[in-house]
């Protein structure tokens, strides 16, 4: 998926290795609880640790908890130009997780963000099931994560 967003590449930046940000951004989207650090060392690595409520059908009930804890860590590199970043979703305890590819580029004034994610589950016979709506409730996410920068961007010029 990719974004077209109205301001720098730095200033995205900025915000999506700012921990007290990112933690608001994600309370402010309904998950039950976020706590961030970030950590600079060559690049930024960004943790965060969230508790998210997610509906789904019997199926994937059997294997997944509606009430999940999350790990996400991003590890940022680059310049001000272009930034990439490796990401890394684990639901704790269970055997799924999702890896991305992460491009902030800057386009002058603004900047497109790009993601693209990967599913990984190790379930017998319904894994291919559970990988679908995993990546599919990820991206969800994500569209409404890259929809709350935007706004943000647009109220706070």
């Amino acid at each position: 998926m990719e974004v077209k967003l109205n301001a720098t590449a730095d200033h995205v930046f900025g915000l999506l290795t700012d921990p007290k940000w990112l933690e608001a951004r994600s309370l402010a989207l309904g998950e039950l609880s976020a706590k961030c650090s970030a950590r600079k060392s060559g690049g930024v690595q960004v943790t965060m640790k969230r508790r998210v409520h997610r509906d789904m059908n019997a199926i994937i009930a059997k294997v997944l908890n509606p009430d999940s804890d999350i790990e996400i860590v991003e590890k940022w590199s680059g310049d001000g130009d272009r930034r990439q970043a490796t990401y890394a979703l684990t639901i704790v305890g269970k055997p799924v997780t999702v890896s991305a590819d992460i491009e902030l580029e800057a386009t002058g004034k603004t900047c497109v963000y790009r993601i693209t994610h990967r599913g990984h589950v190790k379930v017998p016979l319904i894994g291919g099931v559970i990988e679908k709506f995993v990546v599919g409730e990820t991206e969800k996410g994500c569209i409404d994560e890259l929809n709350y920068l935007a706004n943000y961007l647009k109220k706070n010029k």
